[in-house]
Order: C-alpha cells, then structure tokens, then sequence
C-alpha cells in the first residue's frame, strides 16, 4: 500500500449532504471519521474533478515505473465524485477523528477547525445539518492499495459555514399541548 500526500489545499463552496462535520461519525468505524458530501455546481466542479485525475495519474506513472513489465491495465478504485442526474457532481470528503499515525506508531486525534462566515470559531455543540452551504478546505490523497487500487480521496481539513441549516424545522408544525388537551382530542 502506498500513499501519496500532495501537501496542495484546495477549497470547494457547496451544499452539504448527511453532513458529520462537529461529531465524527462512529456508526461503521469505531475511531470515527467526519465527513460531509457536498453538491457542486458541474462548472464550478471542473477545476476539483481536474485536481483528482492529475492525483491518480501520477499514481498509475508510479505504478508503470514500478512494474514497466505488466501491460495489464491498472485496478482503479471507485472515485471520490459522482455525477448526479440534475447535473450537479457530489464529492465525498472525510478525515479520520482517531487512529495510530503508521510512521511514529503514536495514537492521534484530530478534528477540522470549523469556522463561521465571519472567521469566528463555530461552536462545537451546535450542529450543521444538510443543506447547509460550507467552503471546505480539502487536501486530495493518492493510493494504490491492492485490494482497492489506484485512486484518490480527499482528506477533509477545514470548513467554513456560509449559511447554516439547524434542526429548527424538525419541530416546525408542532405546538404545545397539555394533558387536559390531550384527553379531549384522544
């Protein structure tokens, strides 16, 4: 397994969707990772989709270099981005909240510092639910892992929250109602 670090940052604006961006997310993975896919104009979406087929070429050149021999194509593994009917393109960008670094074998933790419109830190008990509009700073990763193949992710590492969507509508329609209420309308 080989893993390419570019050390380039790239920011993309778009719309947030199941979103695990305050609170890693532990549901699959038991160290957490945050997360958030994000829809993106397709005109806006070029220069990102460009950033990740430069990521994976180089990985395929490396891998000739390595094995100059094999006229086999290379295992490609599936791509950070799809395509969505409507013609906008969903990228998936996450960052694992916990592990052990494989050079220094120490244990990290790490969260992505997430600031508001207005450059001020974003509270970390508030929320950011989908359909929230965000600029990310991600850092697109390149490996060639045998089981998966060649590919890219983008590693999440910075979020700016341009307009927030909170929970507010999940009691939207609802008014109080008291136990003598409750009686008469049962």
């Amino acid at each position: 397994m080989t893993i390419s670090i570019t050390n380039e940052r790239h920011s993309i604006i778009g719309e947030t969707k199941y979103p695990w961006l305050t609170q890693a997310d532990t549901q699959f993975n038991s160290d957490g990772v945050y997360h958030t896919k994000l829809i993106v104009k397709q005109d806006k979406a070029q220069e990102h989709i460009k950033v990740i087929n430069n990521v994976i070429s180089k990985e395929i050149a490396k891998q000739h270099q390595l094995t100059p021999d094999n006229t086999k194509p290379v295992n490609r593994a599936p791509l950070p981005y799809k395509v969505l009917e409507d013609g906008t393109v969903e990228f998936n960008i996450k960052m694992k909240a916990s592990g052990i670094n494989s050079k220094t074998k120490q244990p990290f933790t790490q969260s992505p510092r997430i600031v508001d419109k207005k450059l001020n830190e974003f509270p970390k008990d508030k929320n950011i639910f989908g359909g929230s509009i965000c600029k990310i700073i991600y850092e697109p990763i390149g490996y060639n892992v045998a089981s998966t193949g060649i590919g890219c992710t983008l590693r999440l590492k910075g979020v700016q929250v341009l307009k927030l969507v909170d929970n507010s509508l999940s009691t939207q329609g609802f008014t109080v109602i008291n136990d003598n209420e409750l009686e008469s309308i049962v």
